[in-house]
């Protein structure tokens, strides 16, 4: 694979992360798209779309198209929002570090559009011991590949794993559309 940071610094883009036998301690399923397909990613469309493209690809020839669009007379909410779900059950441990980096390219039209990043540590059976709103708040989507990465500690009960959630997100605001392509989404434990 190619791997390899840019060594830019700050937010500098990824070069194109390798799929198959990637970095160690991985949890994500098909986190590039390079499946040619949505395989390992939950979908709530929620007045909303996602899919596999090969319109945008920051490294590889996919990347995953989430779209939040409310018509300009007015409709219903839209918020779609995927979720590499419950992973790294037996692997993730509480109270430790979790490292979660996506590339983020795309745009927002109209008012009250906003993109959210958020991580949860899953209790088995149901209910979540953390929820952490990765970088504090909204993310905006625009016309250069950006790479987002954090570091989060999971929550004190992680015997369902743990939950990376991205949402599109218009609200009910007529003419908003966040037009969000996703690539390279990674999640891994120490």
């Amino acid at each position: 694979g190619m791997g390899g940071m840019a060594g830019m610094g700050g937010m500098a883009g990824m070069g194109g992360m390798a799929g198959a036998g990637g970095a160690a301690g991985e949890l994500t399923t098909n986190g590039d798209f390079e499946d040619g397909d949505t395989s390992g990613w939950e979908f709530f469309p929620n007045d909303g779309t996602f899919a596999a493209t090969m319109a945008q690809a920051n490294g590889g020839l996919w990347s995953g198209n989430l779209v939040a669009s409310v018509p300009g007379g007015g409709g219903p909410p839209s918020f779609p929002l995927i979720k590499q779900a419950n992973i790294g059950i037996g692997t993730v441990q509480p109270n430790s570090t979790a490292t979660i980096s996506f590339d983020l390219f795309g745009s927002v039209a109209g008012a009250g559009g906003v993109f959210f990043a958020e991580f949860f540590s899953e209790i088995s059976g149901g209910g979540t011991s953390s929820t952490v709103i990765l970088g504090g708040g909204p993310l905006f989507p625009d016309g250069t590949w950006t790479n987002y990465t954090y570091q989060t500690p999971t929550g004190n009960d992680v015997s369902g794993g743990v939950t990376l959630q991205l949402k599109a997100d218009c609200g009910a605001n007529p003419g908003c559309t966040v037009d969000a392509y996703i690539d390279n989404v990674s999640v891994t434990v120490p």
